[in-house]
């Protein structure tokens, strides 16, 4: 990857899904220099039993806020997309051309493609299809010039990825997305996230000999000399 190639993007179902699935490689690249944004295509409205949707989506952001800048992201954009997504519109995929144009990432992360969650593989396939999409004189509604990510990265949420491609050595960054989970207080308040989080980070750093606790991911597009970024440094 270009020396100057500092720009990465992460788009999550659901408020909370970028901290569990890929936190500690976004505070990791962030720590080295990357702009990164989160992008979250819904509220999660319907994320509590306790509190009435029109409460719950405008908390949830707020979390979502502070928990990406824990991470140390640059900013938080929200697509306000009714939470359980089903499928997606022309419309959809125009907004998220537009913004893989103007952000114009070298990182992509986003769900991977197998995901158990309905709403995660729609996220998946819906990005996916964009970013081949907006790489060509297409959607000229869209706006902006074509471009395309180098580096696209699959991340698990609701089931462990039986096999993945790579895996990031997450030790400096563990307790930094562990803080961010927590920031998410709608969501932890009653089951431990962190404790299942932990475990897992462990187990993926010992499976993977990656030497410590690690993330893994799906590569889903890649170019030579692409993780170089992800390398420990000492």
């Amino acid at each position: 990857m270009d020396r100057e190639a500092k720009r990465a993007l992460a788009f999550g179902t659901h408020p909370d899904d970028i901290e569990i699935g890929c936190g500690g490689t976004v505070a990791l690249l962030a720590q080295r220099g990357f702009d990164i944004t989160h992008v979250i295509l819904t509220s999660g409205e319907a994320g509590s039993d306790r509190i009435p949707p029109g409460e719950t989506g405008p908390l949830r952001e707020r979390e979502a806020r502070e928990a990406a800048k824990v991470l140390g992201a640059a900013g938080v954009e929200f697509l306000r997309y009714p939470d359980g997504l089903t499928g997606f519109t022309r419309e959809m995929k125009i907004d998220i051309i537009r913004i893989m144009r103007r952000l114009r990432p070298h990182i992509l992360f986003v769900h991977e493609r197998n995901e158990s969650s309905l709403g995660h593989r729609v996220t998946s396939q819906l990005v996916l299809e964009s970013v081949q999409a907006g790489a060509g004189p297409w959607f000229q509604e869209a706006g902006g010039r074509p471009w395309s990510p180098e580096v696209i990265l699959g991340y698990e949420v609701w089931h462990p990825l039986g096999r993945y491609e790579l895996a990031v050595d997450i030790s400096a960054t563990l307790e930094t997305k562990l803080r961010a989970l927590a920031c998410h207080r709608s969501q932890t308040a009653a089951v431990r996230y962190d404790e299942a989080l932990r475990g897992l980070a462990r187990w993926r750093g010992v499976m993977s000999l990656s030497g410590g606790d690690a993330e893994v991911f799906e590569v889903i597009k890649a170019s030579q000399h692409s993780f170089r970024c992800f390398a420990q440094q000492e």
